[in-house]
């Protein structure tokens, strides 16, 4: 009598566990599935790479985290993550020194962001500014950025590009700035 009492338990735990495996198969999910959602509800980060001659200042006006606000000399970089539920995850202005940029334009403004339903993207500019704050837009523009592509601009002797790395915790990007 016993014995029986003790198969019981143990055959009712692998009907569950085989009901289980069945209703999970059938659900259509696989892992890689599962993955990519999960990949599609992350934050984003971005890191400022400054690769030019002269020290640039970085400004964030919408980011979670950031390792550093302010000037980036030649070498430095600074990442900041964003999670927001709605419009940029991060954005914010470099500022170029006056004097080392010819053009009119002495700021770029970025954007990063991975919408809930749809790719992320990225999205930057240019902005004259003559002792002003940078007018920072929140423009998701340019989506649908799949991982390797790139984006830049080049004005006097600075060339500011973006490029979408592969995911890790979040959506990765990386603007470099360097010379023309």
């Amino acid at each position: 009598m016993s014995f029986s009492v003790l198969r019981r338990p143990r055959l009712f735990l692998a009907a569950f566990l085989a009901l289980v495996a069945i209703v999970a198969g059938a659900s259509g999910c696989s892992k890689s599935d599962e993955e990519s959602r999960q990949a599609g509800n992350l934050g984003v980060r971005i890191c400022i790479l400054n690769s030019w001659t002269e020290t640039v200042s970085v400004r964030y006006a919408i980011e979670d985290t950031s390792t550093r606000e302010g000037n980036l000399s030649p070498g430095e970089q600074s990442c900041a993550e964003g999670t927001m539920a709605t419009g940029c995850d991060v954005n914010g202005a470099i500022v170029f020194p006056e004097q080392a940029v010819t053009s009119v334009f002495n700021a770029s403004i970025f954007s990063v962001y991975n919408p809930w339903v749809g790719a992320p993207g990225a999205w930057i500019d240019w902005q004259t500014l003559r002792g002003q704050e940078p007018d920072v837009i929140c423009s998701q523009k340019q989506q649908g950025w799949s991982v390797g592509q790139k984006s830049g601009w080049s004005k006097g002797p600075v060339v500011v590009s973006v490029e979408r790395l592969p995911d890790d915790q979040w959506k990765e990007f990386i603007l470099i700035i360097e010379p023309a």
